[in-house]
């Protein structure tokens, strides 16, 4: 599970309803229920009017945040070839940051 599948607050309802509700049949209507309100939000979520260079930004951020650090790194060593490895950490630690959380490309 991703971290942004624990996020959702559809799948913590649907987990706290597993283990608290005892009828089945309840149980059962009631995950029905959320998944359709899940589907709902989507379609929502899918008509929602955004702002073109927003979304492009957005669906480049992996590449320009990977290649903006590693440029800084580069450029830091090359400056500073004593460079502490903390320093360097911090420069490269949001492009794999993003990759984490993020998970791999979809």
């Amino acid at each position: 599970m991703s971290i942004v599948d624990w996020i959702n607050p559809f799948n913590k309802v649907a987990d706290i309803v597993s283990e608290v509700v005892e009828d089945k049949d309840a149980r059962n209507r009631l995950n029905h229920e959320l998944e359709s309100l899940k589907q709902q939000v989507y379609i929502v979520e899918l008509n929602t009017k955004t702002v073109p260079w927003i979304d492009a930004v957005h669906k480049m951020g992996r590449q320009l945040i990977s290649v903006t650090s590693l440029i800084a790194g580069v450029v830091l060593v090359y400056v500073n070839p004593e460079v502490d490895p903390l320093t360097l950490g911090a420069i490269l630690g949001p492009g794999g940051i993003y990759n984490a959380v993020k998970g791999k490309g979809k």
